[in-house]
């Protein structure tokens, strides 16, 4: 039962670029809510950010009376320091830190925020939404809940086919800095909420308690296409209370920026990413040199089988995986004063990389 003394509010958080065409329709969902939010807050690193701010306030002038609107030019221009500053900003116990290109359903919002009042003794951090397809009879697809079970009845070539299935979750492709996600069950109480428990939750669907977030936040040190940040994030999260996920909480994603760089460069700047994180995280440097040693020679072989079942005949995800095995002494011992200025440095580059 839902009382005055539980009674929890949310914040949406949306970060964007050069992307009104996106933000605008999204803004348009959130008015639909059953349940509104106690303010949107958007940080835009666009140069003309302001354009956009006029924008917003003039196509949705109803809503600015029932929500207060934050809109800030971007201090730095980079996602993860852009979340960061919208989740400085934020006043809701609850943040719904999305993509601008997010479209909820109408009861998404309330459904979520039923259950982190449910719990009332905070044993979950974050719950994940789920992406649908949109319509009015959308139903989730439970395949990103986190690993999927084995197939122990059907042909073989099923039993294959999903057995390859559950290793592309984020889960899968992220090596843990510490001890890996318990896998014990959700309070009965979550379940009964019609929460599930969950693995790491990625980027464009989070909801989180703020107060778990001011201490984890994102690692800014990941700049521009900054793959595992989300991962990052929710592991961290983990670390404070339980992921969850919601199938009846649906979501659209209606871009998804599919194809913004080639398969080569995406996968060299997520091997990287990961061995950055483990230089600044891990408390064991032998010991993450080994897991993610052990993760990179995993992900090779399988995509040495993959890419050309994909007509991937230059085989990039694989040499990707290859080039972060060989390079895992250079990241995590490389001695340098200020590893995450050199870091930084390094991006800047490696966005130029050739496929």
């Amino acid at each position: 039962m839902i009382t005055d003394s539980n009674s929890l509010s949310w914040t949406l958080a949306i970060c964007t670029y050069n992307r009104p065409q996106h933000l605008l329709p999204t803004l348009g969902f959130i008015a639909t809510q059953h349940r509104l939010p106690l303010e949107i807050v958007v940080v835009d690193a666009s140069d003309d950010w302001e354009k956009t701010r006029a924008e917003v306030r003039e196509t949705y002038p109803d809503l600015w009376d029932k929500v207060a609107l934050r809109y800030e030019p971007a201090d730095v221009r980079s996602l993860t320091a852009q979340r960061n500053q919208a989740l400085r900003l934020a006043q809701g116990d609850i943040v719904f830190s999305l993509d601008d290109d997010i479209h909820l359903f109408p009861d998404t919002a309330e459904k979520i925020m039923q259950a982190y009042e449910a719990d009332q003794n905070e044993d979950i951090s974050m719950i994940g939404a789920f992406f649908v397809e949109p319509g009015p009879d959308a139903v989730a697809d439970t395949s990103d809940a986190g690993p999927l079970a084995p197939v122990e009845h059907g042909s073989f070539k099923q039993r294959v086919e999903a057995w390859l299935r559950s290793q592309f979750t984020l889960d899968k492709h992220f090596v843990p800095y510490w001890a890996p996600l318990t896998e014990a069950p959700l309070p009965d109480l979550a379940i009964s909420e019609g929460l599930l428990a969950g693995g790491l939750i990625n980027g464009g669907r989070t909801t989180f308690r703020r107060k778990f977030a001011l201490n984890a936040g994102w690692s800014e040190f990941l700049r521009y296409y900054a793959t595992h940040e989300d991962s990052d994030f929710s592991y961290r999260m983990a670390q404070m209370g339980r992921l969850a996920v919601m199938p009846a909480a649906r979501l659209f994603h209606a871009d998804g920026n599919e194809g913004l760089y080639r398969r080569y460069r995406v996968n060299v700047i997520r091997v990287r990413n990961l061995m950055a994180l483990h230089r600044v995280h891990s408390d064991n440097r032998q010991r993450s040199a080994f897991r993610l040693a052990t993760s990179f020679l995993f992900f090779a072989a399988l995509y040495a089988l993959i890419d050309p079942m994909q007509k991937r005949l230059t085989f990039p995800t694989m040499r990707a995986y290859l080039a972060g095995f060989v390079q895992i002494p250079w990241v995590l011992y490389k001695p340098t004063r200020d590893f995450k200025k050199w870091y930084i440095d390094l991006q800047e580059r490696m966005y130029q990389l050739k496929d």
